[in-house]
């Protein structure tokens, strides 16, 4: 029987797709001298990105546990939970609160813990483990990646031309709505009629949102649960045109359910005031997308986005 190590080193990683959305988290155990003991990575289903953070470092520590380690040293990439568990920041949600609690009193279990705060290219095999498993390679056979398949008898791609063209959506209050759409974010109405529907647009364009209550008006959100929009997507030309946004939303007080560095773009969740999930975002230059892993066609994964250096590229007074 092997000797339990008298410490270990445990790098951690949690990241979903959407922030939230579909989530995963991994641990890379090592012992003292850097030989990597075993590595772990697993989907947790539906969460946000602080959320698997926490679950991550309860996997850790678990692992940890698990071979008999008195000393026990936690390394991960984001910065706030690290500060949290440290004590040096205050945990306000009230879901984080409980994780922080279970964490902290794992701990306890060891002689001695620390935890310390790295940059994600410097927690890279625990990164790759946590999107090996929302890819689906993990947790069962290791058939590697599958590129992406097209049902017989249909055309192999569609005409590059073809792009999407402008949403429509259900809404409670016409006028409610524009003042979030024109108002907030800066959209120009383009055709009104009455308090029955409205298009709106970015560029003179003739609408790339439409508003309309001919269904819904006086209507409540949908329920968790059911199927239907999960968000779509508005596209910004730059970073200081996102940066733009942000700062939009921040001085109208919306707020803010998630933000997200993707690899290939940025962007910033949140929901318009029927509770409709939107996207905003921008593309980095595709030269410097990610090298997609093979057999696949583009790398796309779910890290947190740094939004104070964002803010710093507003150009608004």
């Amino acid at each position: 029987m092997a000797e339990a190590p008298e410490k270990v080193v445990v790098n951690v990683d949690g990241g979903a797709r959407g922030n939230p959305g579909p989530a995963a988290i991994a641990a890379v155990v090592q012992a003292a001298d850097g030989a990597v003991l075993e590595e772990h990575g697993e989907r947790i289903g539906h969460a946000t990105n602080n959320v698997a953070e926490y679950r991550a470092l309860l996997l850790g520590i678990e692992r940890a546990a698990a071979l008999g380690a008195r000393e026990l040293e936690l390394v991960g990439d984001s910065e706030l939970i690290v500060k949290q568990v440290r004590g040096e920041y205050k945990v306000k949600d009230s879901t984080m609160r409980e994780l922080h609690a279970e964490v902290k009193q794992a701990l306890g279990d060891f002689e001695r813990w620390s935890i310390r705060h790295v940059r994600r290219e410097h927690n890279g095999e625990a990164d790759r483990l946590v999107n090996r498993a929302l890819d689906g390679q993990l947790g069962g056979a290791e058939a590697g990646p599958q590129a992406p398949q097209t049902p017989s008898g249909l055309s192999s791609t569609i005409d590059p031309g073809v792009d999407i063209g402008h949403v429509h959506l259900k809404v409670a209050d016409i006028e409610r709505s524009l003042e979030f759409y024109c108002g907030v974010l800066g959209f120009e109405l383009q055709q009104r009629y009455g308090d029955e529907a409205a298009f709106v647009s970015a560029g003179g364009y003739h609408h790339h949102i439409g508003l309309n209550t001919w269904q819904s008006k006086g209507g409540s959100a949908p329920a968790r649960g059911t199927t239907g929009l999960f968000h779509f997507a508005i596209r910004y030309p730059s970073r200081a045109a996102l940066a733009d946004a942000l700062q939009r939303l921040i001085e109208a007080g919306v707020r803010l359910g998630g933000a997200s560095d993707h690899g290939v773009s940025e962007a910033l969740y949140l929901s318009d005031p029927d509770g409709n999930g939107i996207e905003l975002y921008w593309d980095l230059p595709k030269a410097e997308w990610p090298a997609p892993q093979p057999g696949q066609k583009v790398e796309m994964y779910t890290r947190p986005l740094d939004l104070e250096a964002l803010l710093a590229e507003a150009q608004r007074p």
